[in-house]
């Protein structure tokens, strides 16, 4: 029987996000209307300007709930002790507001990232405790209350939280990282291998030329060409794993078409890598999604650039793609510009993470990595001015999608 997934692409944008902030804010301001002002809180919030959603949302008596936990998020992004208190009020305000289970979980789960911050961690698990009772699949609430048990050492309430969650239908990547780290403290590390699957589940394949290319340096010089000339580029992105980094946060555009054909053909690879390991006896095997959607962004990194240790948490399968790699990393032997799967020092502990150890990938021009969204990965700065261009991409179960677009509101 077929497992195919059927993979839809994102909608193409026809502007940057720069140029819709400045069409919403000159509607706004002809018609300063409540769904106008979501609309502009929500875009300012892309464009990484918590300043001004904090002076756009702050003090209105007329807020609905979505608008209280935006402000809340731009309040936290200020990260300061006077914005965690208002981002404690704002989601406060919000409770009442919403309307479903799932929104007030989300509502929860912001404001225990704040009490978090305020040094109240007894108050922060009880929020946590209360927002996955609400909606045992919010993925930022499992995170925190598993860095919490974690941070205590208490191993045995991480895997309770496993098996409670996953009882009610969870299968998701900070559920499966939070089994997995809460094994390597215990140095079990059979356990921690077999949640991660990183050798069962792991493809590296060189792409093939898309059809009407005759060879994939041609593709890939072209494609690059219509990258660094993107207008969506920009340096640094709030609230991401990249650091010093250019990034398009949505490089599918009618300026940049062969995009389309490279996602179209990365959806083929995927489910060619589908096909081999859907079938495998394993919680995230079972978790495949019938329907998805690929979303991609494209990170590119000069001298100092870097990703830090990461999972995508909205995803199910991730995956990188890389555009142009330059020949001192393509031919290096040390591991500047290269990816690392492993687990981070912080939060597995320093001899687990070393006990689990390091695979490093070499990139090469063409090389196409898919790998399950809850595998941590992280990369070296390069230190040389030639770019490396890596288009990176979740593969996201439809409703993951609306998960993130909730969260995101």
């Amino acid at each position: 029987m077929s497992r195919r997934i059927n993979i839809e692409l994102e909608t193409i944008k026809h502007l940057t996000a720069q140029d819709e902030l400045a069409l919403v804010q000159a509607a706004y301001d002809r018609n300063p209307s409540p769904a106008m002002r979501w609309r502009l809180a929500s875009l300012l919030v892309l464009n990484d300007d918590a300043r001004a959603v904090t002076e756009l949302l702050w003090g209105r008596p007329d807020l609905s709930a979505r608008e209280e936990m935006t402000l809340a998020q731009a309040w936290l992004a200020r990260e300061s002790a006077e914005g965690d208190a208002e981002a404690c009020a704002a989601t406060n305000r919000a409770l009442p507001l919403a309307e479903h289970d799932d929104e007030r979980a989300a509502a929860l789960a912001l404001r225990a990232k704040a009490e978090t911050r305020m040094g109240d961690r007894d108050a922060a698990r009880a929020t946590l405790t209360a927002a996955l009772t609400l909606d045992p699949h919010n993925k930022d609430a499992c995170k925190r209350l598993a860095t919490i048990m974690l941070a205590a050492g208490e191993t045995d309430a991480v895997l309770a939280l496993y098996d409670d969650l996953a009882a009610k239908g969870a299968a998701h990547a900070r559920l499966f990282t939070a089994k997995a780290l809460a094994h390597a403290r215990r140095d079990e590390r059979d356990q921690v291998r077999s949640v991660m699957g990183a050798d069962a589940f792991f493809r590296a394949v060189k792409l093939s030329p898309p059809p009407g290319w005759d060879s994939i340096e041609s593709f890939n010089a072209a494609l690059a060409e219509q990258l660094l000339a993107h207008p969506g580029l920009r340096f640094d992105r709030y609230g991401t794993a990249s650091e010093l980094t250019w990034r398009i946060d949505s490089p599918l555009s009618r300026s940049a078409p062969l995009v389309k054909v490279l996602l179209d053909h990365i959806a083929e690879a995927i489910n060619a890598h589908v096909e081999r390991v859907g079938g495998a006896d394993h919680p995230w095997a079972a978790a495949r999604p019938s329907d998805a959607t690929l979303r991609a962004w494209c990170v590119i990194t000069e001298s100092d650039g870097f990703e830090t240790w990461h999972v995508h948490q909205f995803g199910w399968l991730s995956g990188a793609y890389y555009v142009r790699v330059p020949d001192s990393i393509a031919r290096g032997n040390s591991n500047a510009g290269c990816i690392a799967f492993g687990l981070p020092e912080d939060v597995a502990g320093e001899e687990a993470a070393a006990a689990y150890g390091t695979k490093v990938v070499r990139p090469q021009d063409g090389l196409c990595l898919m790998f399950p969204s809850h595998t941590y990965h992280r990369t070296f700065p390069h230190g040389m001015r030639d770019r490396r261009i890596c288009v990176a991409f979740d593969l996201k179960p439809r409703i993951a999608l609306a998960d993130e677009e909730a969260a995101a509101a």
